[in-house]
């Protein structure tokens, strides 16, 4: 297993911050294992690139609280230099993602974490009555579609709103729900967690509304990266997370009120 060089980080700010885990690690006589994800809450929160929390985070934190002579530090990166670094080597792990064939090429990918659901959000005040979308897309892929720039939700969703107008990308689900206020966008497809977080910070409850029916709903995965080695400990990762699932620990991670609003 390869060490976390504190160097690497140096520019971006982390390396003090890594050194100091480090020595605590070493004094524990533990391997520490570098996972990244993007600025995503309330699944990791922070505006520096060491988050100060999230679901994905405690979720870990979790994990590695189970598994004896291994820790873990996370670091927030662009989502596309994250998955490069996983692949490289250069990062341990990627905190719960989807799987994929693409990604199974350089992730292994642990047992299912938990679920995760999209859905569509829409403005209160254009769609009075609720927007109810029925089996397909038919009825409402005329509208203006955002989406979380990266974000992987439904082919077919995409498909048939793309054949209609072109969907609006953003790097951020706030600025999203903002357009959506302003009527700049009819519809927004994010992840539900993703969606509740904002609107219950914003107070935006009586503005801002999912439809009741999910867009899709897939399962995340811990993805241990096999350049660096971290693969081998696959099985000890799939043990702590059967361990949380009996327990319910995973479930009032995920309920946490320290990520409610």
């Amino acid at each position: 297993m390869k060490a976390i060089d504190p160097a690497r980080y140096l520019k971006t700010g982390l390396g003090c911050v890594l050194a100091a885990f480090l020595f605590a690690a070493a004094a524990r006589a533990e391997t520490v294992l570098t996972f990244c994800y993007d600025p995503y809450p309330p699944y990791t929160l922070g505006t520096g690139s060491i988050p100060s929390g999230g679901l994905k985070v405690d979720l870990l934190d979790a994990v590695m609280e189970r598994i004896g002579g291994l820790s873990a530090v996370t670091v927030l990166l662009p989502w596309q230099r994250c998955l490069a670094q996983a692949k490289s080597g250069e990062a341990d792990g990627i905190l719960p993602l989807y799987k994929s064939p693409e990604r199974e090429a350089f992730l292994a990918f642990t047992e299912p974490a938990f679920q995760q659901t999209n859905t569509l959000w829409y403005n209160r005040g254009r769609f009075p009555d609720g927007l109810a979308w029925g089996a397909g897309y038919a009825g409402v892929s005329h509208l203006r579609l955002g989406m979380v720039n990266g974000s992987v939700i439904d082919p077919a969703m995409e498909a048939a709103f793309s054949a209609r107008n072109r969907i609006v990308k953003s790097g951020d689900a706030a600025g999203l729900m903002q357009m959506l206020l302003f009527g700049q966008l009819d519809l927004i497809a994010i992840d539900d967690a993703v969606g509740r977080y904002h609107v219950g910070l914003n107070g935006w409850q009586d503005r801002i509304a999912a439809a009741g029916k999910p867009v899709s709903s897939r399962m995340s995965h811990f993805g241990l990266s096999r350049a660096s080695g971290a693969a081998a400990y696959l099985g000890e990762f799939d043990r702590a997370i059967r361990e949380l699932k009996a327990e319910g620990e995973i479930g009032r991670i995920l309920h946490s009120r320290n990520y409610s609003h």
